[in-house]
């Protein structure tokens, strides 16, 4: 009876495999994901992004720092500047503008590049190499992926799933068809990828089904490849004799 119910369950849950997983209604916020825009969009710092400040008439104030975790970066004579939402230029003018209101110099031109690039996203699931990787500016979900070293055999390539943090904390998730990104280029499946966004590629189908089976039957259930059976026969017509034959089966 042990062995029944253990089959039944494993038939089952074959079955729900079929469905695949669903994200709940809850936490589907499309509004919260843009998808890439024709027009390359500006790169906007982050916190942990290494910054080089050179003002090519006042070598003297140069800098160098990181952005702090606060979204502010600190430059000695300038002060605190807010960097969150800024690009590089906009950056530019707000040192110039510091450096202007406490009569350090006047309007002095500012130029600001990126030592070192902090930003993250991560990339999990089906893919060859799972991890953080550097997020690189208009950057979609196709590109991480196949950064992460490209989706495995076993990936459910229309039901990748972007999981981003929402102003309150919470989790904010959309499903993209990356087969339809790459057969028609679609914008809608090209979402603009954010720092700390999550891309995780779920099993497939087929995938579920076998591990399933592994873990359910093959491992669970007293299942022998290779098996053997007797078939007794009550009498044997030529003899009147009971008869016993032995049977062995090997897949």
């Amino acid at each position: 009876m042990k062995e029944f119910f253990r089959i039944a369950t494993a038939i089952s849950m074959l079955s729900l495999a079929a469905c695949g997983p669903e994200v709940e209604s809850g936490y589907q916020r499309p509004d919260a994901f843009k998808p890439m825009s024709a027009a390359p969009t500006p790169y906007i710092v982050g916190p942990g992004d290494d910054l080089s400040v050179v003002l090519p008439f006042n070598p003297e104030l140069n800098y160098e720092g990181p952005v702090g975790p606060d979204n502010n970066f600190t430059m000695p004579v300038a002060g605190t500047i807010a960097t969150a939402g800024k690009t590089s230029s906009q950056i530019e003018d707000a040192i110039s503008q510091a450096l202007t209101d406490r009569k350090i110099a006047r309007k002095p031109p500012v130029s600001i590049s990126i030592r070192r690039y902090a930003q993250v996203i991560y990339v999990g699931g089906e893919v060859k190499n799972p991890g953080a990787l550097p997020l690189q500016n208009n950057m979609d979900p196709l590109q991480a992926v196949l950064a992460a070293g490209g989706m495995l055999d076993t990936a459910r390539t229309g039901s990748v799933v972007i999981i981003r943090r929402g102003a309150d904390g919470r989790p904010l998730l959309l499903t993209v068809d990356l087969d339809e990104l790459i057969h028609t280029g679609h914008r809608s499946q090209a979402v603009a990828l954010q720092s700390q966004d999550t891309i995780f590629v779920p099993k497939s189908t087929i995938a579920e089904v076998d591990l399933w089976v592994d873990q359910y039957i093959n491992k669970t259930l007293p299942f022998q490849r290779g098996f053997s059976y007797t078939i007794n026969n009550n009498t044997n017509p030529n003899t009147g004799a009971n008869a016993t034959t032995n049977t062995t089966t090997t897949p």
